[in-house]
């Protein structure tokens, strides 16, 4: 070992060592007494958490906060005690560094890029060796990096730095995306994320041949979300920024489990929560000017996303509608939100939903799950107010889709018929596009007809004359 650590955070610290037979290790060590004191903060916190939750409601605010199962009403709604064990269970996870253990080699399974079966995500992830971790000890395999926040050269020559500085903020920037890439995948197709991704837990790990890849540490914090969330987060998305359709979004709360479904039954509580969401996306979301293509079509504006003005809006929403933030949800909130941090400190105009945005149309264009949310969606993007097949619409969500990703038009337009609800989609939409063919035809000819016949009645009307 090491006689000093070379990395140290709250609970613990890291020593390298070389283990016999396996080369350089990792070794994290977790701090005396540390449980003890995480102990101590719980009863604490949950001291505090059934405190404010005993405060009644203020007169005025009885009739507004009466549940329908006559509970007396509540100064604050939130399940503070029910949050405060949830988030402290978390920390005594992180505190049996076998959980880790256990995490390490469930992330590997799914991206490592030895082992690893996901499609969209290969990265570096560091082997763990079982035999000496223990509940306090974790061992893991030697990775040599640099984090994605360094950028700085160590030359004399100040017009060669600022030219090394540049192609290593691009670099940098372009492992970034990577890491956005992956956390999106992560978040929306398997279900399994890395809900700590900030910059001293991803690395860039340059090989032998002169690339670069991406390498992910500390697996202390790994979420798993639900598919029935996956699925209404890229519904969110889709309507959103496609049809900057509040209300539909507002009505995917249930679905995204953050809103008990008697509120959302509530067409006046459902109402309210609308103009809350249309407040706080005006300020979060910074739309750019609206433009149109050199045919004349309508260009999707892909809105400027603030974080920080988001989470900050929607927690002042948790006691006004009941929200329950799940662990994932802020999970992967502060994953995102990270990751953003870490993109704009290197280019200031970056912006996580032209990322974002096209994956979600992706997913939503082929709808992997045969989700019937993702289904009505579609429908609903693909229609127009009376309910016809747009075919405008369809082209602009194909365009966004090419565009913004950088994919040819005719592979987006491939990968949706390779799928079994694409094919189901494509057919749907010929199906009802030759039926009003074939109706507009008959109606032309129908037409034809009846002026022939007014025309015979007229001319028998002046005979008779």
């Amino acid at each position: 070992l090491t006689k000093v650590p070379v990395a140290a955070a709250s609970i613990g610290q890291v020593y390298k060592a070389h283990l016999p037979g396996k080369g350089d290790v990792a070794v994290k060590v977790q701090r005396p007494g540390v449980r003890l004191l995480v102990e101590r903060d719980t009863e604490l916190l949950l001291t505090v958490a059934n405190f404010l939750e005993s405060l009644p409601a203020l007169p005025s605010q009885g009739d507004a906060n009466d549940s329908p199962t006559n509970k007396p009403a509540r100064l604050i709604n939130t399940q503070l005690v029910s949050a405060t064990q949830e988030f402290m269970s978390r920390i005594f996870e992180e505190l049996d560094y076998r959980n880790e253990a256990s995490n390490c080699i469930t992330f590997a399974n799914l991206y490592s890029e030895h082992s690893g079966t996901s499609k969209d995500v290969s990265v570096v992830v560091p082997r763990v060796y079982l035999p000496w971790c223990t509940e306090n000890v974790l061992v893991m395999e030697w990775i040599d990096g640099a984090k994605l926040t360094d950028v700085q050269s160590t030359g004399t020559n100040e017009s060669s730095n600022a030219s090394q500085e540049e192609d290593t903020v691009k670099e940098n920037l372009a492992l970034v995306k990577v890491a956005i890439d992956s956390t999106l995948s992560q978040l929306l197709v398997t279900g399994v994320l890395h809900a700590d991704p900030h910059a001293g837990n991803l690395l860039k790990i340059s090989r032998g041949d002169g690339t670069v890849t991406l390498g992910y540490l500390d697996f202390g914090l790994l979420s798993t979300i639900p598919g029935q969330v996956r699925d209404a987060l890229i519904c969110s998305v889709a309507l959103q920024v496609f049809e900057r359709d509040v209300d539909a979004v507002s009505s995917l709360f249930g679905e995204l489990r953050l809103i008990p479904q008697h509120v959302l039954d509530d067409e006046g509580e459902r109402a309210a929560l609308a103009d809350a969401l249309r407040f706080t996306f005006e300020n979060s979301l910074l739309y750019p000017v609206p433009t149109t293509s050199a045919s004349g079509e309508e260009i999707t504006a892909i809105p400027d996303l603030k974080f920080d003005k988001l989470l900050d809006s929607l927690s002042r929403l948790v006691p006004r509608f009941q929200f329950d933030l799940p662990p994932y949800f802020i999970n992967n909130a502060r994953a995102l939100s990270t990751l953003e941090g870490i993109a704009k400190s290197l280019d200031p105009s970056f912006n996580v939903l032209t990322i974002m945005y096209p994956y979600a149309l992706n997913r939503l264009l082929q709808n992997p799950s045969q989700s019937p949310v993702v289904e009505r969606t579609l429908q609903r993007l693909i229609r127009s107010t009376s309910g016809m097949i747009d075919r405008q619409k369809i082209r602009r969500l194909l365009r966004d889709s090419a565009l913004i990703s950088g994919v040819p038009k005719r592979r987006v337009v491939w990968d949706v018929i390779k799928t079994k609800p694409g094919r189901k989609l494509t057919r749907s939409i010929l199906r009802e596009e030759l039926r009003n063919y074939l109706a507009g035809n008959r109606s032309r000819e129908n037409v034809s007809t009846d002026r022939q016949r007014r025309k015979r009645k007229k001319k028998w009307y002046y005979l008779e004359l």
